[in-house]
């Protein structure tokens, strides 16, 4: 069950939801919502052959908004306040111990399409292991259409 494969790996679930959110209730996926910002959701991964981590997610629907995704070895997020501060997308992000990437989806759409996003951070040998954090940045007045802020994943591999 796919519910049980996401679970085995989750360290941390802070406003994370699994459900399916499409109109014929059979897309499922760990969706937030929050237009202050803030869910967060920790994964323990552990590098493969190739040491890259692929995310899916939806990236174009309404209502849906920006997230963070970083790499690091704490449960707890290590990027409270980037969190919780809205995305200006020309400007960086705060570095930490690694860089924090985005995910980006589109406001406009209706129709509900996934995307997949091969992360910078690489394991640098089998077996190396790490926490794969992502959390949900505040709504963004510039680029909503509605008064929701979602971020809805679809899966995490690691090759």
């Amino acid at each position: 069950n796919k519910k049980q494969e996401w679970e085995d790996t989750i360290v941390k679930n802070e406003g994370w939801e699994w459900y399916p959110d499409n109109k014929y209730k059979d897309k499922y996926g760990f969706v937030a919502n929050n237009v202050t910002g803030g869910p967060h959701i920790a994964f323990s991964l552990t590098g493969q052959r190739y040491g890259l981590i692929e995310l899916s997610y939806v990236i174009s629907y309404e209502n849906f908004g920006i997230a963070l995704a970083w790499f690091d070895n704490e449960t707890n997020n290590t990027r409270v306040k980037d969190c919780n501060q809205p995305i200006h997308l020309a400007l960086p992000i705060a570095k930490g111990a690694l860089q924090a990437e985005r995910l980006i989806a589109m406001w406009d759409e209706h129709a509900s399409v996934p995307t997949v996003q091969i992360l910078k951070h690489k394991f640098h040998h089998p077996k190396q292991s790490g926490i794969l954090h992502v959390c949900l940045t505040p709504r963004s007045d510039r680029r909503s259409n509605g008064n929701e802020n979602k971020f809805k994943l679809l899966g995490v591999r690691v090759y």
